[in-house]
């Protein structure tokens, strides 16, 4: 809440400019109007690339330490994997972390998924979320890029074809569809998936030539089913073992977005008796094809920053706060001022990492649409279920 003394000159101003302030209650709107100027970042969607999630640790030594033994090797670890999952990997590799104070001061919060603790050895998997800002204050002394814009959950659709030949998205034959609902597969850093049901209405409305064919109008209804963002068809073929005793897998991979369509190939070989194993596989390498796409697509240069000139046009003050709460979800948004707050719409002047294109795409995460409406001003309006409260 703002200090008293500001709502007073905030009330003072508003009173003058806007007839609905007091229809609407001029203390509720300058208490909004201050908060608008610097964001509060909210957990989940806009922070949670900074999270490590199912950390394995694995230490010995003395049982009064143990913990605290493992406490510190999952910290740094964790901190390792956010690097690397936000930031080119190779740049990561050989980047020295600080101590493990400093780490450790980083951290906001973390949980013990499980743990065995014996006599002398302990065993203990953790997930472990990071404060943004020093992160990204590492990676920017250290002049590395990252990507913090996290995609709007994805969904996947796993079409299968088995070594007889036989082709399907749905039913218990899709051994692939399995490998991908195992739930450590969903919860990527930067791009999130969602698997379909599988049920009758999914049975009904999309067939596996269908999204071969690419349907775009049926892959969309079930991209909107699901609240997904892009649709993903990862055809996975299976052959018979070879004369070598190894089978391979061919993926074939078709992203349909907002940024239109892209088409992702690889073929992989394995022990012809492990094919659960392959399809193991297979799901890490479409993974790593779909968050190294987004990923360089994302990569922000640490040190540049924008300031855009930005009206939002308003119905009610409800649609104001939804805007506001949006905002706020935008890594990439770095400072938001209130310039003028009218009846029809606000004057904001915001200030962003990265370049233009970035921008865009991260507001479009969000359900925030920005268009330029000329003379260095653009337009932001808002999607989704908020857009006529």
């Amino acid at each position: 809440m703002a200090p008293a003394g500001a709502v007073s000159a905030f009330s003072t101003i508003l009173t003058a400019r806007l007839s609905w302030a007091a229809a609407m209650g001029i203390l509720a709107l300058a208490i909004l109007v201050g908060a608008v100027a610097a964001p509060a970042r909210a957990q989940g969607t806009g922070q949670s690339v900074y999270v490590a999630s199912g950390i394995p640790v694995e230490v010995t030594g003395d049982a009064a330490t143990l913990r605290d033994q493992a406490v510190i090797k999952a910290q740094r670890d964790g901190l390792r994997q956010v690097l690397k999952e936000i930031a080119p990997a190779d740049q990561v590799e050989g980047l020295l972390l600080p101590s493990d104070d400093e780490i450790g001061s980083w951290v906001t919060d973390l949980a013990i998924d499980e743990e065995k603790i014996a006599a002398t050895r302990y065993i203990g998997r953790y997930t472990i979320r990071f404060a943004a800002a020093p992160v990204q204050e590492f990676l920017s002394r250290e002049g590395i890029a990252f990507a913090e814009t996290r995609a709007r959950q994805m969904l996947m659709l796993p079409v299968y074809t088995d070594e007889a030949g036989t082709t399907g998205l749905w039913g218990p034959t899709n051994a692939w569809a399995r490998s991908w609902a195992q739930p450590q597969n969903l919860n990527s850093a930067l791009v999130p998936v969602v698997t379909p049901r599988g049920d009758l209405d999914d049975q009904n409305i999309l067939t596996a030539t269908d999204a071969l064919a690419g349907a775009q109008a049926k892959l969309q209804f079930m991209a909107e089913r699901y609240q997904a963002g892009d649709v993903v068809v990862a055809e996975a073929q299976m052959s018979a073992p070879g004369a070598d005793g190894n089978r391979s897998l061919a993926l074939d991979v078709t992203r349909y977005g907002q940024d239109g369509i892209q088409r992702y190939q690889d073929t992989l070989t394995g022990a012809g008796g492990d094919p659960d194993g392959l399809l193991a596989q297979g799901v890490a390498t479409v993974q790593q094809m779909l968050e190294g796409a987004w990923k360089v697509a994302n990569l922000v240069d640490p040190n540049k920053r924008t300031r855009i000139a930005v009206h939002v046009p308003l119905t009610s003050l409800q649609q104001w706060v939804a805007i506001k709460q949006r905002l706020a979800q935008v890594n990439l948004v770095k400072t938001v001022d209130l310039k003028q707050l009218a009846r029809s719409g606000a004057e904001l002047e915001i200030g962003y990492a990265g370049d233009e294109a970035q921008f865009i795409r991260a507001l479009a995460v969000a359900d925030l649409f920005l268009v330029s409406s000329g003379e260095g001003m653009s337009t932001l309006t808002m999607g989704g279920a908020g857009a006529n409260p």
